[in-house]
């Protein structure tokens, strides 16, 4: 019993390519880390994840450069917004994770018993 194609020509099977191996192999990788968690659920997941402040960082500074300030003001402003944020929610990072989702909506947000220090921050 031969295996043949429809045009009667014995089939041939390929061996796999290294190359695409390679690439599954780098696919599998990828969606691997794509499958981890960014999403903190502590301070102390925030922390070995390390990706917390980078994330404010960015975002923050994505919504305050071109205004007011320039990319160098943008980053003493958010450095200082963070240490705030952290600082007030040391003890309840849920309450962190709810104030940092407000100000990524709208970054006018801001909680009242901390608005007088964010403009603080705004003027160094």
């Amino acid at each position: 019993m031969h295996n043949e194609s429809r045009f009667g020509e014995p089939c041939r099977f390929a061996r796999p390519r290294p190359w695409a191996i390679v690439v599954l192999v780098l696919l599998a990788l990828l969606a691997s880390s794509c499958g981890s968690s960014n999403n903190p659920t502590s301070w102390a997941d925030a922390m070995e994840q390390r990706t917390l402040e980078e994330n404010f960082m960015r975002s923050c500074q994505e919504a305050n450069v071109g205004g007011e300030l320039d990319l160098e003001q943008a980053a003493q402003y958010c450095t200082c917004a963070f240490q705030l944020l952290v600082d007030r929610y040391e003890n309840d990072f849920d309450g962190f994770k709810e104030a940092e989702s407000r100000l990524r909506s709208d970054p006018n947000d801001i909680d009242a018993s901390l608005r007088g220090a964010f403009l603080d921050c705004a003027t160094q």
